[in-house]
């Protein structure tokens, strides 16, 4: 028996004593035990990815699961798995096999599951136990994305200003005061950058976090084309945003551009020579202070630099949109700001027991700092602005899952600049034209799982500038045709071209 269950049954067992040594007295006022006890508590399992640390152990088990079970009685617990397990492995074997849990998806993975099953309809629950959702975190249109034919399939978790996401650059801000470089404003000048920083360090590496994401890119090219990713081997223009046209991403030729950079930063050794292969070096170097650049978003800056800083307590990161900074197309949330989908087979009290339990997370500013930051005064404590420090340095929910800007506290080293660079970021963006659209797999999935095996092998490497564009893609896009490319952007142009219309009242 789990220290859990036997918690909760040690408390059910004494309320029983304890009423039925009232009922012993007059029987006017006497409350029927079954009246009076409170309900048999629902379970909920929630699975998160990435490292679990000690004190996250220790938190779920005792501080967070006894105050959840006491709010809204539900018995949860939290399992972690690797991040190679998310969208696939081991959490979707746990789907494919009944398994009741909630866990965190992306818009491309929900069509996925929905598609087969895997994925309760939260649509009654969240009407009648999402308040606190829709008043903190985007009213009822925060749902819109997580919505498919009118029924819920996830919950949003936070609110975080998104404009751009994944299309941003963040650089060491410290070592570029020290070469003198004011600004990160196009491709000439991360490679200026680079050049600079290595004289002075190095044994510095450039890429360090996340890998090469070439929408970071998107913006820098020579192309009028705002390059808006539906899924791996789709796009749209993200500049036309009544458009409904969708193309072959990897025969366009803003993925040729971009892979022209990629391949001339790994030559030059921005991107090093292992990160295709082990990005957990990169993951490595960047936490030891040894790295210049990272995949990021607008929130990241503040999460670097909280793990950078215990290895290098001087530095500072800074996010860079490289190119015209009005091409920035507005993310749906389901890049950033998460959202978490239950299992199918989870129904009643129980299912409702998840949507309360995600509501509960976002429910007050208090709520907010208990997951983030644990117990006042032991895991941290406010500065009298509201700042705050930590006291316990090791993560308890990753600072990102819960980020809402409704709530959000600002560590003690961020200056009124990345404040309000932060509050404003969403200024000026474009609204992403496909949030509500889920591209049902069901008709080209053989062809889709073909196309997948194929990006890891011949594309990837492309794509990260390990393999010449040139010499290299004809091949690998011959090898897409074969496995049904032409089919699936067929396919997923004539549903997007149905959801547009309808969007458009047409």
């Amino acid at each position: 028996m789990s220290m859990k269950k036997a918690k909760v049954l040690i408390a059910a067992a004494a309320l029983a004593l304890l009423l039925g040594g009232c009922g012993k007295g007059s029987t006017e006022n006497t409350v029927s035990s079954t009246e009076t006890a409170k309900a048999e508590p629902t379970e909920a399992l929630l699975i998160l990815y990435g490292d679990e640390s000690q004190r996250m152990r220790e938190f779920s088990e005792n501080e967070f699961h006894d105050r959840v079970l006491d709010e809204i009685n539900v018995d949860v617990t939290i399992q972690y798995l690797p991040w190679s397990e998310y969208a696939g492995g081991k959490s979707e074997l746990m789907l494919s096999s009944g398994e009741k849990f909630a866990t965190y998806t992306d818009i491309a993975y929900l069509s996925k599951c929905i598609s087969k099953g895997y994925y309760a309809d939260l649509t009654d629950a969240v009407d009648k136990y999402a308040g606190h959702i829709k008043e903190y975190c985007g009213g009822d249109s925060a749902f819109d994305v997580w919505t498919i034919d009118g029924k819920v399939y996830a919950i949003p978790m936070g609110n975080n200003p998104n404009a751009g996401e994944n299309y941003v650059i963040s650089a060491r801000r410290d070592i570029m005061d020290e070469v003198g470089m004011d600004s990160l404003d196009s491709i000439e000048d991360v490679e200026k950058f680079y050049q600079l920083a290595k004289e002075k360090y190095p044994e510095i590496v450039g890429i360090s976090r996340g890998g090469m994401n070439l929408l970071n890119l998107n913006a820098a090219i020579a192309s009028d084309v705002n390059v808006l990713k539906l899924d791996n081997f789709v796009m749209t223009d993200g500049n036309k945003v009544d458009d409904d046209s969708v193309y072959s991403y990897y025969e366009s030729e803003e993925y040729r551009q971009m892979c022209e950079i990629t391949r001339r930063w790994n030559q030059m050794g921005i991107i090093p020579s292992y990160l295709l292969s082990n990005s957990s070096q990169g993951d490595a170097e960047f936490v030891n202070g040894n790295g210049l650049f990272a995949s990021g978003t607008n929130n990241t800056v503040f999460e670097f630099m909280d793990m950078v800083k215990k290895s290098t307590p001087n530095a500072v990161f800074e996010n860079f949109f490289l190119g015209d900074k009005k091409r920035k197309p507005l993310m749906s949330r389901g890049t950033y700001t998460t959202a978490f989908a239950v299992s199918a087979n989870v129904e009643g009290a129980e299912l409702e027991g998840y949507v309360k339990l995600i509501d509960l997370l976002q429910s007050s500013q208090e709520w907010v700092d208990f997951i983030t930051y644990g117990v006042k005064d032991k895991d941290y404590k406010l500065t009298e602005d509201g700042q705050v420090e930590r006291i316990t340095q090791e993560n308890l929910f990753d600072t990102w899952m819960p980020n809402n800007i409704n709530f959000k506290r600002y560590p003690t080293y961020a200056t009124e600049e990345q404040i309000e660079t932060f509050k404003n970021w969403d200024e000026d963006s474009i609204l992403q034209k496909n949030i509500g659209f889920a591209f049902d797999m069901t008709p080209v999935k053989t062809e889709y799982a073909q196309l997948l095996a194929i990006e890891q092998e011949y594309l990837n490497p492309i794509s990260s500038g390990f393999v010449d564009y040139e010499e290299a893609l004809p091949a690998a896009i011959e090898k897409l045709k074969q496995a049904g490319l032409d089919k699936y952007v067929e396919e997923y142009q004539r549903q997007f071209s149905e959801f547009m219309a309808k969007k458009n009242g047409e």
